[in-house]
């Protein structure tokens, strides 16, 4: 992975004949030919006085994450988590750059499930109230596929009324084959009985290669980017309360690819393993 943020490359030509004429040219350097890994729209840069970087993992290491930011998500009930399994296996970096969270439907001796899956949280590592979030991202396609990158409040409590009531941002869930990503709040105005909000966007992607997903996060809106270009926007009401707006707490970091159950459906297996490769993951505190 390209790292850096991009250079202009200024040429001057040589005088000729006695006559000044200066001929410049600019060039970008890119890691991906359509997608910039930064630029000024997506992160930080020495110009920007809006937001610092408090916050960050570039998973360069080989073999087991890094336990002081990350802990591997428990299984419980929940469509999302019932497959997830605390695995190196599962969850772990490839040397290459990449943090690699995968499902199969490997046979697992004294865990008698169909499916395994890998996904981490920073939950009592690190949360954030307000800034941006950037996740650099890739993943496969596949029939029962459900790969996401999202944020809970911590404590779950903060709000009354449990889930959706507390709160919940979808940076990016893809499912299945679909060339479309979703970006979604939850909460106890927007989401109906069965816990799905009408307060979410369905932008394409690339699908063959990384994307950035950003995050922008005020006290008076919830922005969502995809590769540097805003897609939708979540705003506050004045009058709806913290019902309307329960984004005014902490709010830790969960990466998973999970399948299988819920929105996606059955899996193919044909179609295993999914996988996704985070390349890296940013958090700014807005200033």
């Amino acid at each position: 992975m390209r790292k850096q943020f991009f250079n202009r490359v200024i040429v001057i030509a040589l005088f000729i004949a006695c006559i000044s004429s200066i001929a410049c040219t600019k060039a970008s350097v890119k890691s991906e030919p359509a997608i910039p890994a930064l630029n000024s729209s997506s992160s930080l840069n020495a110009t920007d006085s809006t937001y610092q970087l408090v916050w960050s993992d570039e998973f360069n290491g080989t073999g087991a994450f890094d336990s002081t930011k990350w802990a591997f998500c428990p299984r419980q009930t929940s469509a999302w988590n019932e497959y997830l399994t605390s695995s190196p296996a599962y969850a772990s970096q490839d040397g290459g750059g990449n943090l690699v969270l995968k499902m199969d439907n490997a046979t697992i001796a004294g865990d008698p499930v169909p499916y395994h899956s890998g996904g981490i949280q920073s939950l009592g590592k690190f949360s954030i109230t307000y800034g941006k979030i950037e996740v650099r991202a890739k993943f496969s396609q596949g029939q029962g596929s459900w790969p996401a990158i999202w944020m809970m409040p911590v404590p779950a409590t903060a709000h009354p009324g449990g889930w959706p009531a507390c709160g919940e941002m979808d940076i990016m869930e893809h499912v299945n084959n679909t060339s479309v990503i979703h970006e979604t709040v939850h909460n106890s105005t927007v989401d109906n009985a069965n816990g799905v909000s009408t307060a979410t966007y369905a932008p394409s992607y690339n699908t063959t290669g990384y994307n950035i997903y950003t995050l922008e996060w005020t006290p008076t809106a919830v922005q969502f980017y995809v590769n540097n270009v805003l897609e939708y926007t979540y705003n506050k009401v004045a009058s709806g309360g913290w019902q309307q707006y329960p984004y005014d707490v902490p709010f830790y970091i969960i990466l998973n690819q999970s399948g299988g159950a819920g929105w996606p459906g059955a899996i193919t297996n044909a179609d295993l393993p999914f996988s996704m490769q985070v390349d890296y993951v940013r958090v700014y505190q807005l200033q």
